[in-house]
């Protein structure tokens, strides 16, 4: 036999079984999947086996209600085996609702507990630093989260400090390893936001961030949380239990890390604003202050107002003075030590006292691991760029893996 005719001899067995031709299937879908041409696609699964399953545009337009993962559902169809690929499947000509799906349930008992405990109240959640200069991430290291975390965040931000601890995030492990990364993240300490999450994908893939021991560990942290669990529409218990819940792992980075041209030319501009407004608020009370001692009076305005008060009056304009050019000075001194501490994190400052830095093809090299012998590269120094090549390499990292990014 060859293959194409093995698979259909199978099919025609399965075709000729009256029970297959016409059974009634109860399981709890997973996986499902509406393609643009109509059909439905999804796996059908109990305790202990799963069934690929098949639902053509024109039977699914007999449905009454919108399948989706985590439902319950009684299946009518034929099983049969499909040639071209040998799989055995499912052909669903209709279907019901039979419930909720074991998966869903248990999530609802857990959220419902801890949502008496409080782990979800609003009033825990806390503000995320507006200028951080280093976050954590939670997440598998081989992921496609972890990178798209670091290009965000390093595009906008260079400068940002990004210390990655690695976890496993599917799998019957996963809860207590990403609980186990946020815990060694608040002992480390040195981090300003966490980010703990991963791409998208079914119920039972994002399921380890649903698990008890990941949501109290979230809700535990001295550091500020952004969940970034899967895409929009995938939401866990680690996302209420967070200080703040971003669709994407990308999405994450962008809350997490300001522009840092736009942070610092915001603080330009309130730094004027301020200095503007608190000028304009002097000269208005001392105009107010020089009409009330010029107004015009029935009887003569210098005995009456002037004289009679003239020592009362100084004490007060002496003391207005003293208050705004007081109140003045200490607002201009913390928008200046504000200034001078972002203007510190500014890589071209550094620069300016005297330091370099190193890169290559619009990377900038941080570690001996990352050279070799013989490659050029440019150094950027206070006055211009020097292009240089590699004759020897010294230290204690160069060959050796990198533990954190």
């Amino acid at each position: 036999m060859t293959v194409s005719e093995l698979n259909e001899y199978a099919r025609l067995l399965l075709a000729g079984d009256p029970l297959l031709r016409n059974v009634e299937v109860t399981g709890e879908i997973s996986g499902y999947k509406r393609h643009y041409s109509g059909h439905r696609y999804f796996t059908l699964k109990d305790s202990a086996a799963r069934i690929q399953c098949v639902m053509f545009r024109q039977d699914a337009l007999n449905l009454e209600f919108e399948p989706a993962d985590g439902q319950k559902v009684v299946a009518s169809g034929s099983a049969s085996l499909f040639v071209r690929d040998g799989s055995y499947q499912l052909y669903v000509h209709h279907m019901r609702k039979s419930g909720r799906g074991d998966l869903y349930e248990q999530l609802e008992r857990i959220r419902e507990r801890l949502l008496r405990e409080g782990l979800f109240d609003p009033a825990r959640k806390r503000a995320i630093p507006a200028f951080p200069r280093r976050i954590g991430v939670a997440t598998s290291k081989t992921g496609a989260a972890v990178h798209d975390i670091i290009r965000v965040a390093k595009r906008r931000n260079p400068n940002i400090e990004i210390l990655l601890a690695p976890c496993m995030v599917q799998g019957e492990y996963a809860a207590e390893d990403i609980a186990r990364a946020v815990r060694i993240l608040n002992e480390e300490g040195s981090c300003d936001v966490l980010l703990v999450g991963r791409g998208g994908g079914s119920i039972e893939d994002l399921w380890a961030f649903n698990e008890e021991i990941v949501v109290r560990a979230i809700a535990e942290s001295r550091i500020p949380v952004i969940s970034c669990v899967g895409h929009e529409v995938d939401t866990t218990l680690s996302d209420y239990a967070a200080d703040l819940r971003a669709a994407t792992p990308s999405a994450a980075a962008e809350l997490a890390v300001p522009v840092w041209e736009n942070a610092i030319a915001q603080v330009e501009d309130l730094t004027r604003r301020l200095a503007s407004a608190l000028e304009e608020g002097q000269k208005r009370r001392y105009d107010l202050l020089d009409r009330v001692v010029r107004r015009p009076s029935m009887e003569n305005p210098l005995q009456v107002l002037v004289e009679a008060r003239a020592e009362k009056l100084k004490g007060i304009s002496d003391q207005l003075y003293k208050s705004f050019a007081a109140n003045q000075t200490a607002r201009l001194h913390r928008l200046d030590n504000a200034f001078g501490r972002m203007n510190a994190l500014n890589p071209k400052g550094v620069i300016q006292r005297g330091y370099a830095y190193v890169e290559k093809n619009g990377h900038v090299v941080t570690d001996t691991a990352e050279t070799m012998l013989g490659e050029r590269y440019r150094v950027h120094m206070r006055d211009g760029v020097l292009g240089v090549e590699v004759l020897s390499i010294e230290g204690e990292t160069y060959g050796k893996e990198k533990a954190h990014v």
